[in-house]
């Protein structure tokens, strides 16, 4: 994600234009995608038991908001390549589609009532490279009390 925002950052931008006015169900893998990686950062990788289970309930609420069907977020594999790929074609919604998405990945985030540090980062990096940036979300926290 670090790696797309800093590309984004310094290539030549292209003119704003039509290509800039695709809908979320026009783009629903790629908007899958992004979900599936916000929903696999806010649950620990050392998880046991329902950790599968959390991911898919986060995967559910961020598809709802989003308006895509509950299984469209799935995703078997999560790489490099194929959440740049997402992020890229995400770029081209249109302004209002792109303040949905934030919204569907809030939900995600929230899912299970806690904010990871892991979590409030990806959703500003992500929300950068889509040119609608979040003001910070932890702001206000103690960091003695947030959780990893």
């Amino acid at each position: 994600m670090v790696l797309t925002l800093v590309r984004d950052q310094l290539l030549p931008r292209e003119k704003p234009g039509k290509q800039h006015s695709k809908k979320i169900t026009e783009l629903a893998a790629a908007a899958g995608t992004v979900l599936a990686l916000v929903a696999h950062a806010g649950t620990r990788a050392d998880a046991t038991g329902m950790r599968q289970d959390a991911v898919q309930a986060a995967l559910r609420e961020g598809a709802k908001i989003l308006g895509l069907p509950a299984d469209a977020p799935a995703v078997a594999t999560l790489n490099l390549e194929v959440a740049r790929n997402a992020l890229e074609a995400l770029k081209t919604l249109a302004p209002m589609q792109k303040a949905v998405l934030v919204k569907g990945l809030f939900a995600t985030v929230t899912a299970d009532g806690t904010i990871r540090v892991a979590e409030a980062g990806l959703m500003r990096l992500v929300s950068a490279v889509l040119d609608c940036p979040l003001p910070p979300l932890l702001a206000e926290i103690d960091p003695a009390s947030l959780q990893a």
